[in-house]
């Protein structure tokens, strides 16, 4: 027998349509990453907070399907020879509301954007919280889940902890 669709998506799964194109047959598909939204130019650049390697910072993000004051946070890792960096996480907050209302968790999702990898073979990946959990079904960081309350990569020095919410938005701790 074929494969299931989800046996193809192995980078962002549900978490992306363009990984994904849904999370059930009958149902509409869910929305997009910060990612693809940024290439898309639906965010624009002062709607994602930089944090550079060695700083601490904290912010609220807006829900990824709504509009905000800040949906994403970028943290560099590499830079290339031209100046921009190839290599960093993306920190966004998915909420199960809009366009995201059918996806299998909430929370705080990080990405790990390899911009030196060719399309299609995994140039943004999820950093899943419980890879245990099948097709990313428990891959966002929270701080009501023990054993997902913080994403901590110790080559790069990098620490993401979720914070609390207030008024939909959803607090972050980046150090």
């Amino acid at each position: 027998s074929l494969p299931t669709f989800r046996h193809h998506a192995i980078y962002m799964g549900p978490w992306d349509i363009m990984s994904q194109h849904f999370i059930e047959r009958t149902k509409p598909p869910q929305g997009i990453s910060s990612f693809t939204k940024i290439r898309l130019g639906w965010i624009s650049q002062d709607q994602v907070l930089l944090v550079n390697p060695g700083s601490t910072q904290w912010t609220f993000l807006s829900p990824l399907s709504k509009k905000g004051e800040t949906l994403a946070v970028k943290i560099p890792l590499e830079r290339i020879w031209s100046g921009s960096w190839s290599h960093y996480y993306l920190v966004e907050n998915r909420q199960p509301m809009g366009y995201d209302r059918l996806l299998p968790d909430r929370g705080i999702l990080v990405l790990k954007v390899d911009l030196d990898v060719m399309e299609g073979s995994g140039t943004v990946k999820v950093m899943d919280a419980d890879p245990d959990s099948p097709y990313f079904s428990h891959a966002t960081f929270r701080l009501d889940r023990n054993n997902r309350n913080a994403f901590i990569d110790k080559k790069n020095n990098v620490a993401i902890i979720p914070l609390w919410s207030d008024k939909g938005t959803q607090g972050v701790l980046i150090t």
